[in-house]
């Protein structure tokens, strides 16, 4: 069983990670594995504000906040809002309320925001910083310890991740250059 396998337990998380396997084309790949680390880091930002999380929602939003990358979700636009709709409809799927289910999709739509997200939800505001700190390799930490981090990378290798991210990143940019800019909306 992979990481994420035991990790997912409602029907929201497996679809959630069913969607992410779907698209990637992989079970415990560079993307999933990401994922889990921007989850496990969410949970320590959390913890060291004193901020609680929705660990459902937090985790089906660190499964697809970068699943509109991939050419099967995406219908041509801004990737981080159709991985926020495909969020969204997962979770009303899987029975979540509105408040619940926005609150993911917000997740996944605001994860590479300039500015700080706190006051749209812990949820919001951490993936925020973890993904922050899984891209820079953890020389972003976000309050964090250097060995939490190193932790969280040993958890769930970052072997690959680069290169697994230019994958995807690379033909976005190429064939919707004019969106990537719109991932950074406030």
């Amino acid at each position: 069983m992979s990481g994420a396998e035991s990790l997912a337990s409602t029907p929201a998380e497996v679809r959630s990670l069913a969607a992410l396997r779907a698209a990637s084309g992989e079970v415990d790949g560079v993307m999933e594995r990401h994922c889990l680390r921007c989850f496990e880091l969410c949970k320590r930002i959390a913890a060291q504000k004193g901020a609680e999380l929705d660990l459902e929602v937090m985790l089906c939003a660190a499964i697809l906040h970068d699943v509109g990358l991939y050419d099967s979700v995406s219908a041509g636009g801004v990737y981080t809002e159709e991985g926020a709709e495909l969020a969204r409809k997962i979770g009303l799927d899987a029975g979540w309320d509105q408040a619940r289910a926005d609150l993911c999709a917000e997740a996944c739509a605001r994860h590479h925001s300039i500015t700080p997200k706190w006051e749209s939800g812990a949820e919001v505001e951490t993936l925020r910083l973890a993904d922050r700190i899984e891209v820079s390799g953890g020389l972003a930490r976000s309050g964090l310890s250097r060995s939490e981090i190193k932790e969280v990378f040993a958890m769930y290798p970052r072997d690959g991740f680069y290169r697994g991210l230019a994958a995807v990143v690379g033909p976005t940019l190429r064939h919707r250059p004019l969106t990537m800019p719109k991932i950074f909306k406030p």
